[in-house]
């Protein structure tokens, strides 16, 4: 057990990362399926949810194959049309995220495009694309997961080579940014790069980041030893991710989570629907806390087919029929909060405390960060009486909750957090708490 004060003084709460503020707030959006045929997300859930729950983004795509015709002909059509139209009913403020991937026949036979004609074209189809997608596209994504034994059509995936991949980078960007220079060009789309990221290491070392304006990832561990699957091992990657950069002179580029998820079929690999939302929740969490990470895409907005078996059937925050989970119930409730990253901080030990704009109220957040498995107990203290007996624990969508309980001095609460539990509490503006060892 661990246990701490929580006190009425400004003083501890100065524990702020370098670079937190809330005008950096991080891009929040969820991956959709508009480009297939027949899309796999639902128009209309998708725009309500957005409404709701205040997300300003999407991650979509208009495939190679669904633009470039015989004759080498641009033009488009299919999925392309209807990711394009989507974002077009979409109100102000919305910045969706263009992911531009997976090969055409007529060249390298459909596989990642390797050759100096091959690029040439893929760069061509970029900067259409990206004409075409105005005035919504302000942001994309240069193929997805090259690394991995993904990303081709028909048949043709592979592990990509890093140096390949970094030559496609640059020749795309360059066509991109000739069209229209304050367009940005992220790059990687990397899948899980384990173990400490060799591919990308050596994309890095081949000049990845030099024309880049930020680097992307996708974070999954739902198959791993089950004291590893959730938020912790993720943000673990993410820092030394970070520490990787930094070495290699790039510590100014930014990264976004562009995939993150877990999967709630049944079988092999799967997560209860409760520990998919508790996961999600602490991720962004400890991101928010990390101003380097400029976005996170939740893979994925609704779930992709009806099969209980099948695991990418079930990455959905909504089920099949549109209903929520109670991750897509979370992230509604909390996430756009989040993302305006916090006020405030205060760490200590085991314990991370955060403060967040919530209208007329700051929302505080409490979470264990210690990786015990028993939790975490705090003892909240107040030279304010009246305040200690208002605080209330704030249910969110069934999520695990830590507990506040009065003491008898009537100047304490015993604070109660289960490992992946979080408490959350509405204070006044003008009130503050803080976070000290018990002496």
């Amino acid at each position: 057990m661990t246990a701490w004060l929580i006190g009425a003084t400004l003083a501890a709460l100065a524990l702020v990362p370098a670079g937190v503020h809330a005008s950096d707030a991080m891009i929040l959006g969820v991956q959709t399926h508009f480009a297939f045929t027949p899309p796999r997300t639902d128009a209309k859930a998708f725009r309500s949810w957005m409404a709701r729950a205040r997300f300003t983004s999407a991650r979509d795509e208009m495939f190679w194959w669904h633009v470039e015709g015989p004759a080498a002909r641009l033009e488009m059509r299919q999925g392309a049309v209807v990711t394009r139209d989507i974002w077009r009913t979409m109100p102000a403020g919305f910045d969706p995220l263009l992911t531009l991937d997976f090969g055409y026949g007529a060249y390298d036979g459909g596989g990642q495009p390797r050759s100096a004609a091959a690029r040439a074209a893929f760069a061509r189809y970029a900067g259409f694309v990206v004409s075409q997608a105005q005035p919504q596209v302000r942001m994309v994504e240069v193929w997805n997961e090259w690394n991995l034994k993904s990303g081709a059509r028909p048949e043709g995936g592979s592990n990509g080579d890093a140096a390949d991949y970094v030559r496609l980078a640059s020749s795309t960007y360059e066509a991109i940014k000739s069209r229209d220079a304050g367009v940005k060009v992220i790059v990687g789309g990397i899948g899980d790069d384990l173990p400490d990221w060799p591919w990308t290491r050596r994309a890095i070392a081949l000049g990845l980041l030099t024309r880049a304006d930020g680097l992307s990832v996708h974070l999954y561990n739902y198959c791993m030893a089950p004291g590893r699957v959730g938020a912790d091992e993720l943000i673990e990657r993410l820092d030394a991710l970070r520490a990787i950069m930094a070495a290699a002179g790039h510590s100014a580029v930014p990264v976004y989570v562009t995939e993150v998820g877990w999967p709630t079929h049944t079988g092999k690999c799967a997560v209860s629907e409760a520990d998919a939302a508790a996961y999600a929740v602490r991720f962004m969490l400890e991101a928010s806390l990390r101003p380097w990470v400029r976005g996170i895409w939740f893979y994925e907005l609704q779930d992709g087919g009806d099969d209980p078996a099948n695991r990418e059937h079930h990455f959905g925050l909504l089920r099949r029929d549109g209903s929520e989970k109670p991750a897509g119930c979370a992230l509604r409730e909390l996430g756009a909060q989040i993302a305006a990253r916090p006020r405030m901080i205060a760490r200590v030990g085991g314990v991370t405390m955060a403060r967040f704009a919530h209208g007329a109220m700051d929302r505080w957040i409490l979470w264990p960060t210690s990786g015990s498995v028993d939790g975490s107990t705090v003892a909240a203290v107040t030279a304010r009486p009246d305040l200690l007996r208002a605080l209330k624990p704030i249910p969110v969508c069934g999520l695990e909750q830590g507990s506040l309980a009065p003491q008898p001095d009537g100047r304490s609460a015993a604070v109660r957090l289960p490992p992946h539990a979080i408490l959350v509490i509405d204070i006044p503006p003008a009130e503050a708490l803080t976070l000290e060892a018990l002496k």
